[in-house]
């Protein structure tokens, strides 16, 4: 694995841990933003290793639209 590869791996987990900790604390505009960033760069990364999600806008937008539905 290239320097690179392994940081992207660090930042990655970092942005699943932050949306599930703030989804844990009930900061829902926190966990909203992780969890799109953390769906973001896994679906290209999912897709890289022959895996295909269906809808990813979907799946990138719906913590968004969830979080700011309940203001």
């Amino acid at each position: 694995m290239t320097g690179m590869g392994l940081l992207g791996l660090v930042l990655l987990s970092m942005a699943w841990l932050l949306f599930l900790g703030a989804a844990a604390w009930r900061v829902w505009p926190l966990a909203a933003v992780a969890g799109s960033v953390a769906v973001f760069f896994t679906v290209p990364a999912l897709a890289g290793l022959g895996f295909a999600l269906p809808w990813p806008w979907l799946w990138i937008l719906l913590p968004l639209l969830l979080a700011f539905k309940r203001r």
